[in-house]
Parts: structure tokens; sequence; C-alpha cells
């Protein structure tokens, strides 16, 4: 036999072999597919996670490319042929297949879905078993659809509810009940509306309060150190509400009075206010008091300086700790802004110094 015919031999051969494995590759595959079939027949309903924008529209799969599924062939042909005949793997994954999730009960999974997603929403679950309530609850579009039609539908109470509420009328002072109301406080809730009289004995004690008068048919924002006498607005004095002793001397507690010491603006997170330190003096023996740098940090404040021009309440620092830590792009001059804008709100004046501010968080933050 010549080689020519040898050669030929051999090459019948190898293609009669790789053919009988071809033929077990393909049998090995029918058998897979039957396994499937058999499976998902017997398996109980499954549930596909699907992803969605923020609008609620699918996200679907880019296809696979040609030149994958080339290289996988070929891949397949040159090195997986030979173990998936001598070592066939019925049971193992394909990497390439979509992740099923498939609960035991798929009804009981479906209401704990339907409660997850009412909790996240703040709404209660009254009939979690109906199909209809259940597909919308579970339909991010729809849900989102239903919440701009109630805030569409609710949009003109909405409206008529403001406005009321910034009708001046005419009311009762809410605190003694006698006389016409023509302040009102923010912050005095539930009992927001005072007399003239009510609002003296009230906001001597409590100067940070936003107050609004009514006396001009609207509602004016008020300084702290505004009153209204006789429908008309006249200028008082407010004392920075720190701690104050009982008693300064060996003198009777009768003989100390009460005086305005130096200006003092107070930055809260409400803006900057512009009110006076007190001062006691005995009429006595002439003793006098007043509140230095550790009477102001008892009360909750931290100064701009040890002479304390500007003082802050340590309220602010920690918002604006805070602030950062949330959001560390944010500004001292942005944060500042917002203040000024807020004291400007409020009825009264001034500008927040940005370069005292800094110093005194600083000073504030190593302290801490």
């Amino acid at each position: 036999m010549s080689d020519s015919e040898l050669q030929n031999l051999f090459s019948r051969v190898d293609n009669m072999a790789v053919q009988q494995e071809v033929n077990d590759v393909l049998q090995g595959v029918d058998d897979l597919i039957a396994v499937v079939q058999n499976e998902q027949a017997a398996a109980p309903p499954t549930m596909r996670w699907k992803k969605r924008t923020s609008d609620g529209n699918l996200i679907h799969a880019r296809p696979r490319s040609a030149r994958n599924q080339s290289n996988q062939v070929t891949a397949g042909n040159s090195s997986g042929l030979q173990q998936q005949k001598t070592h066939p793997n019925k049971n193992a994954p394909d990497s390439n297949s979509e992740v099923v999730f498939a609960p035991d009960n798929v009804d009981g999974f479906l209401r704990d879905l339907q409660q997850s997603l009412s909790d996240a929403t703040g709404d209660g679950v009254e009939s979690p078993t109906p199909q209809a309530s259940l597909s919308a609850s579970l339909n991010w579009s729809t849900r989102k659809s239903n919440s701009s039609e109630s805030w569409k539908a609710a949009r003109p109470r909405l409206v008529n509810t403001a406005l009321a509420r910034e009708n001046v009328g005419t009311r009762k002072c809410q605190q003694c009940w006698r006389n016409l109301a023509v302040v009102r406080c923010r912050d005095c809730l539930p009992r927001p509306l005072f007399c003239a009289e009510c609002d003296v004995v009230m906001h001597t004690r409590h100067p940070l309060h936003n107050r609004d008068a009514s006396t001009l048919g609207f509602f004016q924002p008020l300084p702290p150190t505004t009153t209204v006498q006789d429908m008309d607005l006249c200028q008082c004095v407010r004392y920075v509400p720190v701690e104050i002793p009982h008693q300064i001397c060996g003198c009777p507690t009768e003989a100390l009075r009460l005086k305005p010491g130096k200006a003092v603006a107070v930055i809260t997170m409400n803006g900057r206010h512009e009110l006076s330190m007190p001062e006691l003096a005995c009429e006595v023996c002439k003793a006098t008091w007043t509140a230095g740098v550790d009477g102001i940090l008892h009360s909750d404040y931290w100064p701009a300086t040890l002479n304390f021009a500007t003082i802050y309440e340590t309220d602010v620092f920690a918002s604006f700790e805070e602030m950062k830590m949330a959001a560390p792009g944010l500004s001292c001059q942005a944060f500042l802004k917002m203040l000024d804008r807020r004291t400007s709100r409020f009825g009264r004046t001034g500008k927040i110094s940005a370069d005292a501010f800094t110093k005194s968080f600083f000073e504030w933050e190593a302290v801490q």
C-alpha cells in the first residue's frame, strides 16, 4: 500500500473519530435540554428580576456579538469536546443563562415584597391578596403615576389652605382671649396669636422667636426689637437669653436692676438677631454683673472673638459640621448665604462674617 493510500486512510479514520465526538456532544446537549424541560415543567412559577430606569422603563440586555459567539464556539471545539465526552456534567449551570429566582412559595414572596414596598413608601397594606392591587404596587411606573395624580387632585385644596393661613381677619388673642390679636408667632404653637400685651410678656423671655405683625392688613415679619403699641410698630430692648445669677452681692435681691449692656449679634439657624447683653446692677452697693466668656459657654453659645460682639449658637456649628460630613462639597460661603436669606425672611437685617465664622468654627471644633 502506497504512502498516499495510507494518508487517505488515516484521514478517514480521524474524520470518523471527530464525527463520533460531535455526535456524542450533540446527544449530551439533547439530554441536557430534555432534563431542563422536565424540571421547568415540574417547577413552580418563577420570578425574573428586571432592571428599570428611574421612569419605570425596562432596561433590555445588550445582545452578545457574533465575535463573542464565534470565540466561544472555537474554544469549545478545541478544548471542551474531549472533556464533555469523557466527563459530561449535565447539572452544571450555564454561565450565559439568565439568573432566575424561584421561591418555594411565590404567593408568600409576593406578599412580602408588597409589604416591603408599602413600608418604604409609608402606605399601609389593606388587602394584599387582590391581583389588581398587587400589580399596582409592584409596578413602579403605575405607583409613580398614581402619586402624581393624587398630588394634582389635592393641589387646589392646598392652595386654598395656604391662602387662608395668610388671611389676617379679626381674631382674638389665644393667650388672654380678651383683646384683638395683632401678632402671630411661628414658634409658639399651638397658640400662635397674641395681643400687644401678651406679646411683650411672652417674647421678652423668648426674643429669638419669629413673629409677624398683622397691623397693616397682612402679616409683616418683625425683628425681635420691634413691638406693637396702639396698632403702631415701636422699638424696644431685647436681651440675649443667657443664664443670669440670682444674686451678685450681699444686698437683698430687690435692690438688683436689669439694664441693657453692649449690643451683640446672636447667630442661630434662623439667621442674625440684634440684641443687647443683660447687665445687673445693685442700687445699694453699686455692684454690677455682666456675662463673660464663661457665662456665654454655659448658655450654649460660642463667641466670635474673646470680646464677643458676635456670638453663635453651638447648634449652628453642629449643623454645619453635619452638613459638611453629608455633603463635603458644601462651602462655608454657601452655608452663610443661607443664614443671611433666613435673616431677611424673618424681617431682620445684617450679614454674617465668613472669616469670623470660620475662625470660631475651627476653635469650637478643636475643643470638641
